[in-house]
């Protein structure tokens, strides 16, 4: 995001101005009040400050490394490092704000201790984005009597250490009236830029806005042709379609069908047309995505799906379509409560017969009651090997029918004759048969080097067999060893779910992952996942992400310039109060005792996680001993 970009450099004029001017502090506070704005405080927070571009961009070891508040230490003892702001430093804060946004002009103020400070309005053609603030400095040295009435103004407010705000207050920086006007220039200039970048902002929104309607016209015109049947000159057609985003014409028809469509329970007053029209749009995004393919609606609970799909072998088309389908249908699954079916007609290259293979996508979903129905022509056919070995997958993951299926496959791939043509074409379905068969085995959890290895083998023997029931044989062979390591591999498949689940929080942190995205990311349903994790983890996955959450809250509330919400906030709790609510209940104490206290609270005996760390130490010992080879044989069965 180009916006991102801006606050990057913004960070970085922050960070200069920080070692180099006697007022060092500059915050960016934006407008709490205008809904336009809240996505952008979702991202970036509320704020942007000299601390985060010291937390981020300082150098580690460079001089203030160590120090990563930018105010003064009497201001951080003023407001509790960020705990109590609203009862002390935003007295005078908010009243600034609020004179900066009536007038548009920047603010010299004194604070509510004595302290100058400086608030600039960030304005974009009249809309107010938020303040930039600074200062902290006093215009002249401090005294007795000055102190006499920070004392007095921070009266009632007990986590203050009189004594050491004392020391601070006569650390402050002192400036002069020059040196506050050049300060305030350098805002107003800060503040033009923020302006100028969110205006160039708004400007490439509006241009995507108009591209992307464009885009959605373009595509539903052309779909509407090419079900017509008459295209008219088909060099137009072609330019309609590159500009629609397709490399070419699409070849095939898929219909979905959304069948038991109930109403948005998440959503009240939320009926099933809406919901229709929700998942119609869904569908088009979805196709947009893929490479050929674009979607349109033909009728309520109907969308017609055109497409053309690109594969290195034909043998693999029907499976490359089985999959599209399957994705589409989990689509849906995913959006709404809904069954659903698809029809995927035959392949048409003339684009005029487009009308045509809608017809046969709609005859694939009269013909049967699968999730996924392919058109065939009521004239009986031999059956095609790629289908065969579709099937011969099936049957591998589910550890059923394999030797049938096997029989059926090695039928369709013996020679007719003893022909040269008819051998060689033989002996290359089977290599293909072994190529595919080993990418779905490794897909399936078997270590990929013993996979090449059988696999390199079995192609040899392939190759090199004297006869065509040599080749056929050797093919068996390296069934039977895959069909070995796949049961092997199912065998120990719940501990390597639970493995997989603990190096993706390793690598991506539990503050943000969802149970759902892990489940994604292992190709599992949510409530599948919860199930394997709690039988093999002896811990719900809920749990075992909380207690993460909960380690990196430890962590995050030794920071002095955090408080308890941000905390919350960064570690992935919903609310400042639930985070209290399980903090407490996992470390025995609220977020505001382990900070003031941490040493205290640190947990004696068993730390909480040490029934998980046994596990995943269980499970990474197996893997360990899977990939050596040291796991008995018996696993197997």
């Amino acid at each position: 995001m180009e916006f991102q970009k801006d606050l990057e450099l913004f960070k970085h004029f922050l960070l200069l101005l920080n070692n180099t001017s006697p007022i060092r502090n500059v915050e960016l506070m934006w407008n709490e009040e205008d809904e336009e704005l809240d996505p952008l405080k979702a991202k970036f927070k509320s704020r942007v400050g000299t601390g985060d571009a010291l937390v981020q961009l300082q150098p580690v070891g460079s001089p203030g490394a160590k120090r990563y508040s930018p105010s003064t230490p009497f201001c951080d003892l003023v407001h509790g490092f960020g705990a109590h702001e609203e009862e002390t430093c935003a007295r005078s804060d908010v009243p600034a704000k609020q004179r900066c946004r009536a007038t548009g002009c920047a603010q010299v103020y004194g604070c509510h201790v004595g302290l100058t400070d400086i608030a600039v309005p960030v304005i974009c053609d009249g809309q107010y984005l938020g303040t930039l603030f600074s200062g902290q400095v006093l215009t002249s040295p401090p005294t007795a009597e000055g102190f006499r009435l920070v004392r007095r103004n921070l009266a009632g407010q007990p986590h203050i250490d009189l004594a050491t705000l004392e020391a601070a207050y006569y650390q402050v920086p002192v400036v002069d009236q020059a040196q506050v006007a050049t300060m305030v220039q350098i805002l107003e200039l800060m503040a033009r830029y923020i302006s100028n970048s969110w205006k160039r902002l708004q400007l490439i929104s509006e241009f995507q806005r108009n591209h992307d309607r464009d885009l959605s016209l373009d595509r539903k015109e052309l779909a509407s042709i090419l079900l017509s049947g008459e295209l008219g000159d088909l060099q137009e057609v072609k330019a309609l379609a590159h500009r629609a985003g397709l490399q070419r014409l699409p070849e095939r028809v898929m219909v979905l069908q959304i069948e038991n469509l109930r109403p948005d329970s998440k959503r009240r007053g939320v009926g099933s047309s809406f919901t229709l029209n929700r998942l119609s749009h869904v569908m088009e995004d979805f196709c947009q995505s893929q490479m050929n393919s674009l979607a349109t609606v033909v009728r309520p609970g109907e969308i017609c799906i055109l497409t053309s799909q690109e594969t290195r072998n034909r043998n693999h088309h029907r499976i490359s379509l089985e999959e599209v389908a399957e994705s589409i249908l989990a689509k849906v699954r995913s959006e709404a409560s809904a069954t659903a079916r698809v029809g995927v007609s035959e392949e048409h290259r003339q684009p005029t017969e487009l009308l045509k293979a809608y017809q046969e996508a709609c005859a694939a979903l009269d013909s049967g009651g699968a999730s996924v129905s392919f058109f065939s022509d009521p004239k009986p056919q031999k059956a095609h090997p790629s289908e065969v070995m579709a099937r011969l997958v099936k049957a591998f993951r589910c550890g059923n029918h394999v030797s049938s299926v096997m029989r059926e496959f090695l039928a369709l791939v013996m020679p007719a004759d003893h022909s040269p043509a008819e051998i060689q074409q033989s002996r290359a379905l089977l290599t293909w048969a072994i190529e595919h068969l080993a990418l779905e085995t490794v897909s399936m959890g078997v270590d990929p080097a013993q996979i090449k290895t059988t696999k390199d083998k079995a192609i040899t023997s392939v190759l090199h067999a004297p006869s065509s029931f040599g080749a056929c044989e050797a093919f068996r062979r390296f069934a039977d060893l895959v069909s070995q390591q796949t049961a092997f591999a199912f065998s120990q498949r719940e501990h390597k779910i639970v493995l997989a689940v603990s190096q993706l929080v390793e690598e991506q942190g539990a503050a943000q992952i969802t149970i759902q995205q892990l489940a994604d990311s292992i190709h599992l349903s949510s409530g599948h996942l919860s199930r394997v994790f709690r039988r093999t983890a002896r811990m719900t996955l809920e749990q075992f992400l909380i207690r993460h959450r909960v380690e990196l809250a430890k962590r995050a509330l030794l920071d002095p310039r955090l408080n308890v919400a941000e905390v919350a906030e960064r570690c992935g709790f919903c609310s400042p109060a639930y985070f209290s609510s399980v903090f407490k209940k996992y470390v025995k104490c609220t977020p505001r005792e382990f900070a003031s206290q941490p040493r205290r609270w640190e947990p004696l005996g068993t730390p909480p996680l040490d029934p998980w760390l046994a596990t995943l130490q269980c499970c990474r010992t197996l893997a360990a001993d899977r990939k050596k080879g040291h796991v008995e044989s018996s696993t197997n069965q």
